[in-house]
């Protein structure tokens, strides 16, 4: 998908953070907006920010863990717009701390989000997708979508979950023109710890080995990912190199993970 402008994009997540980049750099490139998020206070801020400088917004607040409310709210869009272009599956949470200690709630919620509401928002669209013979979805997932990273199973789970849709979707829908991208950043500048019951901590190591990004980088990559129709991009460089080299040797990267204490948590 070359020309972005006049598309109609679909951002979850989008009041803050990854999501608020994603619709920003979206709106510059000249698509409409449809912003989905729980909370409508985040919404509005972001899609104050799409009209100062002259963008095209609307927002849907909608706790997308109700996967029929998600539908619904995706079925409203395409009857307001008359269609959907482009949908980024953005919105995401979840704990970090042993299985035994995680509550039956933390369990169970990052399977429903992002990984149920990512599903249900891709099945939803893609009819509209396939009819047209255009579209665009992109899935956010993370370095533990790679990974089997302890003290984090439902997290990893779940982004594992992403990255095994997010691929098998471009088999699927890549020869009917529609394209599929998989997002893989490393730590981002979000609050996303602040606001989760979530501390790298549990990998202090691992966690200084990668370069803080910017949510505004996450955004460029988006565009980016669409516009080139990239199955997939996992960055920065450093992690693509490690992701790579654990597809290939898989039991030496882990080996070396837990010989060199990176796997060791500091709890």
């Amino acid at each position: 998908m070359k020309v972005l402008k006049n598309k109609i994009a679909v951002v979850t997540g989008a009041s803050q953070g990854i999501g608020r980049a994603i619709s920003i750099s979206l709106s510059k490139e000249g698509c409409t907006l449809a912003l989905i998020a729980r909370g409508k206070e985040g919404l509005d801020k972001v899609a104050n920010e799409i009209l100062a400088f002259g963008g095209k917004v609307e927002v849907f607040p909608c706790d997308v863990s109700d996967f029929k409310k998600v539908a619904e709210i995706l079925k409203n869009i395409e009857t307001q717009f008359g269609q959907i272009d482009i949908l980024v599956n953005n919105a995401g949470l979840g704990t970090f701390k042993p299985l035994d200690i995680t509550s039956f709630e933390e369990t169970i919620q990052p399977v429903m989000l992002p990984f149920g509401s990512a599903m249900v928002a891709c099945q939803t669209v893609i009819k509209g997708m396939i009819n047209r013979k255009s579209g665009h979805i992109v899935n956010l997932t993370s370095p533990a979508g790679y990974f089997p990273l302890p003290n984090m199973v439902p997290y990893t789970a779940a982004r594992y979950a992403i990255v095994g849709m997010s691929l098998a979707l471009y088999e699927e829908l890549h020869d009917k023109g529609i394209g599929v991208s998989l997002l893989c950043p490393g730590h981002v500048n979000t609050g996303y710890f602040e606001r989760n019951d979530a501390s790298m901590d549990w990998y202090p190591k691992i966690a200084k080995m990668f370069p803080t990004i910017e949510p505004e980088v996450v955004g460029a990559k988006a565009v980016y990912a669409i516009k080139n129709d990239k199955r997939e991009v996992i960055f920065p460089t450093i992690l693509w190199f490690i992701v790579r080299y654990f597809q290939t040797f898989p039991a030496s990267s882990l080996w070396f993970l837990k010989f060199t204490g990176l796997f060791k948590s500091s709890k």
